[in-house]
């Protein structure tokens, strides 16, 4: 999937071996070029229109489509296919070599063929330099290169002519609020957030700096209109609007900008206060062996599915996890969303998330360290009201 300044929406069908354009949001591809691939990856389209895409299956090169020739040529030699392709401001072509561990690229000025190493061994591993099967790529201004490294579950960034990378989502790294499972794409915007495709939770997750977030498809797989199945690829048109490629769903979805969303005049909060103390139940929260932390669940209904920002009030360290249907102290992986602890600063959290008005969401409320008692408040905001329902623990 690619977007281009006009908004033009390129992907490829795979089956037909076809790449699609749709111009001025038409809902059907307004243009069709036939090409000779073999299940082709990836696709990136330039600002003069012409369209380089993925050819290395059985083919082992990235080839080129000039618009005002309607020509195609063999632009690098590659003995993989490139899951993802990028072309950096000084003409540089990017591929991933997911089934090689490594990223390569080559000059488009340069009238070599063969592309070099930007990244990685070809050997997979978790070490700094290494990758097992990276996907998505992207290459700022700086030159500096962010992989999706989706065997290894981590975002890995090298800066510009480094052979080591730093995890900076990921176990790894500073920011392993939220886990990801296999992520796919990759995209920085003009505002350094870093939007990340994480495949196997059907979610995209948003980062700046500490700040890192679910902000689609938070609520778990589906096919409605919030909910995303296997998604893969991302990105922007010039409103910043964002376009996913969902794969089991077999759609390309639009998710609207919507430019007063941070108008705070139709917020609505709704508050749940408690006090966790030694008559609360105890269980081992998720990582944790002994069975001596507090905790208390709640059930949050709403009337509409919409997003929502929780956020704590309290003098203890909290440490909060979100799940859906149902909640098990015996086995707290299941139905498990999302965890979160200290992203909304000192001991306390933050969480933007889609409250569903057709199945439970449930808050667990517990804390950093075991045998901790305590007063909290939970601040929901969102267009409409929540209401609270402290559940019975027995389960």
């Amino acid at each position: 999937l690619f977007i281009n300044t006009n908004n033009t929406v390129y992907t490829l069908n795979r089956d037909k071996k076809e790449i699609l354009m749709w111009i001025n949001n038409s809902i059907n591809p307004n243009k069709i070029v036939s090409v000779d691939f073999v299940y082709s990856f990836s696709i990136f389209v330039t600002n003069n229109g012409d369209i380089y895409y993925d050819n290395g299956d059985e083919n082992g090169r990235v080839d080129k489509w000039i618009s005002n020739t309607n020509t195609f040529v063999n632009v690098m030699n590659v003995n993989s296919s490139c899951m993802s392709l990028f072309i950096d401001i000084n003409d540089t072509l990017y591929c991933s070599m997911y089934f090689h561990d490594k990223i390569v690229k080559r000059y488009l000025n340069d009238s070599e063929m063969i592309p070099i190493t930007a990244a990685g061994t070809g050997i997979h591993g978790s070490a700094s330099n290494q990758f097992n099967h990276p996907w998505g790529i992207f290459v700022d201004l700086n030159f500096d290169l962010y992989v999706a490294d989706c065997y290894n579950d981590r975002i890995q960034l090298f800066q510009s002519e480094e052979s080591n990378g730093t995890t900076i989502v990921g176990e790894a790294s500073s920011n392993n609020i939220i886990s990801l499972k296999r992520p796919s794409g990759i995209v920085l915007d003009g505002d350094k957030y870093l939007f990340i495709v994480d495949s196997d939770n059907h979610r995209i997750i948003r980062l700046r700096s500490n700040d890192i977030r679910c902000i689609i498809g938070c609520g778990g797989e589906g096919s409605q209109s919030h909910q995303l199945s296997k998604p893969q690829t991302l990105s922007f048109d010039s409103y910043g609007n964002i376009f996913i490629t969902d794969i089991y769903n077999d759609h390309i979805r639009k998710f609207d900008f919507l430019p007063n969303s941070c108008d705070n005049s139709s917020i609505v909060q709704s508050v749940y206060s408690s006090v966790l103390t030694e008559n609360h139940p105890r269980y081992s929260r998720i990582d944790f062996d002994l069975s001596n932390y507090y905790f208390e669940a709640i059930q949050m209904n709403v009337n509409e599915s919409r997003y929502h920002t929780l956020n704590i009030n309290s003098s203890i360290d909290t440490y909060v996890y979100m799940y859906t249907e149902n909640f098990y102290p015996s086995d707290p992986h299941i139905n498990l969303i999302l965890k979160n602890d200290n992203s909304f600063g000192e001991d306390q959290f933050e969480i933007r998330t889609v409250l569903q008005s057709t199945t439970a969401n449930i808050l667990v409320v517990t804390t950093f360290d075991p045998n901790v008692t305590g007063a909290f408040s939970i601040i929901v905001s969102g267009i409409n009201s929540v209401t609270f329902e402290r559940l019975c623990e027995c389960l």
